[in-house]
């Protein structure tokens, strides 16, 4: 295995470690290992008042760094992870618990520990850049007092530094997350080198910054919008969403979601959305890729538990500003706390109907397909769980429509390995 020779890194790092490991990345051999209980999790949403989105998007983070971590370091020793716009910014903690890195630092360490405890040897290292030179000297004086894990703080621009990283990551499997202020700094061609990589990247795509801008006329603001899709033609490819009826917001979302796809190479590319803690608009969306269906089945298990913590937390911030503006607290706050956000339901409800459709569809188009397939492209639409899947096979086995070869005994439930056989004519398959 060729290692890149990038300077910056081979300074902030040391000696480089030899290589191992094996290659290939076997999902589902996920190594199950208990959470040793002095670990702490993130700062609870108390402390991110005024900030909620910030927590969900926290929130989201370490329960995925989690999975994707064990999943890894179960099977082979090395594991990168990049945070490309480390920070910290606008930390309310003396520990910094509040920032995207020492939230990644505290779960990598936790994973190291129960895994080393299990008798399995994993070296996590984690690659933290940050141009600003006042942050980034509280990020380094930060991790160079943290002696157990491999660490390297950056400084510089993330896009400047893009070489140097896959250089060294090389081989390595990495989770590469992308958390910007606005929508420059990481142009698409500029992270080329990083989604080639045996990995997967999360992308905070600033929609409500995009939004005010993307019909603009100002021809610098054209440009930029140029270098975030990755391509000239953009606004055509927008357009041609928009005339297939998606609304503006999912248009945008779904050009970019397309072009890292194209760029990556990604068998799977994804989102889930965080809102604005006051109202039921987009604040920015969570854009994911990924190789391997086994990725998409692990993001949505996140999203499911994220989505509702962001129902919860959003909820209550509303009741507060709710009692701040009337100096009245609402007798009834108390039940409320459990009703349903109806706007919420129907945004579930509406992806859960195009997801039914889709299944359809890739019924209609294959005789037979692998269950592990037909996963992977439904769990690409938000708010879809396993079990929404498995529901809708079951339906349609009940009625006769398809066959899950390989089920065995008493067995109900499809599973990797298993065959969606259809048994009617695409025109006897209705929805």
């Amino acid at each position: 295995m060729r290692r890149g020779k990038g300077p910056l890194l081979l300074q902030a790092m040391g000696r480089l470690p030899p290589k191992g490991g094996r290659t290939g990345t076997r999902w589902a051999e996920m190594g199950r290992v208990p959470i040793s209980a002095h670990f702490r999790r993130m700062k609870s949403p108390q402390a991110y008042r005024g900030n909620e989105q910030t927590y969900v998007k926290h929130f989201f983070l370490e329960r995925y760094l989690e999975r994707v971590a064990y999943i890894i370091l179960s099977n082979w020793p090395k594991f990168v992870y990049v945070d490309g716009f480390s920070g910290p910014w606008k930390s309310r903690d003396e520990q910094f618990k509040d920032t995207s890195f020492i939230i990644a630092i505290d779960k990598l360490r936790e994973v190291k520990a129960a895994l080393r405890q299990a008798g399995k040897a994993a070296s996590p290292r984690c690659i933290f850049i940050e141009k600003n030179p006042e942050s980034f000297a509280e990020l380094q004086s930060v991790v160079s007092r943290i002696p157990d894990l491999d660490i390297a703080a950056l400084q510089g621009e993330f896009r400047d530094l893009i070489p140097a990283i896959a250089g060294e990551i090389g081989r390595q499997f990495s989770f590469v997350f992308i958390d910007p202020t606005g929508w420059t700094g990481f142009d698409m061609h500029n992270l080329d080198p990083l989604l080639k990589l045996r990995g997967e990247v999360l992308i905070n795509f600033m929609f409500d910054h995009i939004n005010r801008f993307v019909e603009h006329p100002n021809p610098k603001t054209a440009e930029g919008f140029n270098s975030l899709f990755g391509h000239p033609n953009w606004y055509d490819l927008y357009t041609d969403h928009i005339d297939k009826g998606l609304s503006r917001e999912d248009a945008i979302v779904a050009v970019y979601m397309d072009r890292l796809r194209q760029v990556g190479g990604f068998a799977h590319v994804t989102c889930t959305r965080i809102k604005k803690p006051l109202s039921e608009r987009s604040y920015f969306y969570l854009i994911y890729a990924t190789r391997h269906w086994k990725g998409i089945l692990e993001f949505r298990k996140v999203e499911q538990r994220a989505a509702d913590e962001q129902e919860s937390v959003f909820g209550a911030t509303r009741r507060l500003r709710k009692v701040a503006q009337t100096g009245q607290e609402d007798l009834f706050a108390r039940a409320d706390v459990s009703e349903p956000n109806l706007p919420f339901e129907q945004q579930r409800s509406l992806k859960q109907s195009l997801a039914r459709s889709l299944l359809f569809s890739i019924i209609r188009e294959n005789h037979e397909i692998a269950y592990e397939s037909v996963l992977g492209k439904v769990l690409e639409i938000p708010l879809v769980s396993v079990q929404d899947l498995n529901g809708w096979l079951a339906e349609l086995r009940k009625a006769g429509a398809i066959e899950i070869v390989g089920l065995v005994g008493r067995e109900r439930v499809p599973k990797p390995g298993h065959v969606v056989r259809s048994l009617r004519t695409q025109d006897n398959i209705a929805e």
